[in-house]
């Protein structure tokens, strides 16, 4: 079959996706990973509200890499189902296939997921300000952990890729897979960690670099009504529970957005406030 595979992948006319599979590497002889030891996570809930939504698929697997980003050892792959203690709507059913039969009696194993998340370098996951508040509010020993986002902190257009989604990215690198699990999204996620890009380096590599990146935290708080248009043309976006509209910038750029911001949406009677934002607060709840 690969033989046939690989006939068709030569013709122009064709394209193989080839089925994801788990990635296993062990440390080869002499090769040592480096400083980087990450914790590749992903989780599935009974909705999008970290506030009275709960966690009931925890996916994660410890993974080492190289310097230039080349993942060269991983861990053992762990998951688990929790009971929410409550029933899962048949939406969130359809969208990840777990049901009620399915978590029934089921818990985390908190100190283990734990320890494995609190012992690594850094937490990596798709949409880390989806899974971020949702892991340090089941694991609250976590909370305080730098985060890595591969769909925030690459720019996925200038590298060639069109669409951020897990799935469109695994098969514009000639991959696919089937179920939207916690455990299968991480096995993609690693997969794409140790992607190369055309610019050099790897996904993961590129994507610690812009985390760890000096930014601050514009908080346009107080701002005129009628600027709303005009704070999000600019890239503001509005935090509903906190009722003002914030951007990160980074810091090499905060002067320019400083002056435009008191200028053009305070017309220089009112400042915004601001913070420095580093990968350890950048995707929590409390951010």
């Amino acid at each position: 079959m690969e033989a046939m595979a690989s006939l068709v992948d030569r013709h122009r006319d064709f394209r193989v996706l080839r089925r994801m599979t788990p990635m296993r590497r062990n440390l080869a002889r002499g090769v040592r990973p480096g400083v980087l030891a990450g914790c590749a996570i992903d989780v599935e809930t009974t909705g999008l509200d970290v506030g009275s939504d709960a966690v009931i698929e925890l996916a994660l697997q410890r993974f080492w890499a190289d310097p230039d980003g080349r993942i060269v050892a991983t861990g053992r792959s762990h998951h688990w189902l929790e009971d929410p203690g409550r029933p899962i709507e048949p939406e969130i059913t359809r969208l990840t296939g777990i049901a009620d039969p399915d978590v029934a009696g089921r818990r985390i194993m908190d100190p283990l997921a734990a320890s494995l998340i609190t012992d690594a370098d850094f937490v990596v996951a798709h949409n880390a300000s989806f899974d971020c508040p949702f892991v340090e509010k089941r694991l609250p020993d976590t909370a305080g952990r730098p985060w890595v986002c591969t769909l925030r902190d690459v720019d996925w257009k200038s590298q060639g890729f069109e669409g951020r989604s897990l799935p469109q990215l695994l098969m514009q690198m000639g991959m696919f897979y089937d179920a939207h699990r916690a455990s299968t999204d991480v096995a993609a996620l690693l997969h794409l960690l140790d992607h190369p890009l055309p610019s050099g380096g790897t996904v993961l590599k590129a994507a610690v670099e812009a985390a760890t990146r000096p930014a601050w935290m514009i908080d346009a708080v107080g701002a005129p009504f009628e600027t709303k248009d005009l704070l999000k043309a600019r890239g503001y976006r509005w935090n509903a529970e906190k009722r003002h509209w914030s951007k990160e910038v980074p810091g090499a750029a905060f002067d320019e957005e400083y002056e435009w911001i008191v200028v053009q949406v305070y017309g220089g009677r009112a400042k915004p406030r601001f913070r420095s934002v580093t990968w350890c607060e950048r995707h929590s709840a409390d951010a």
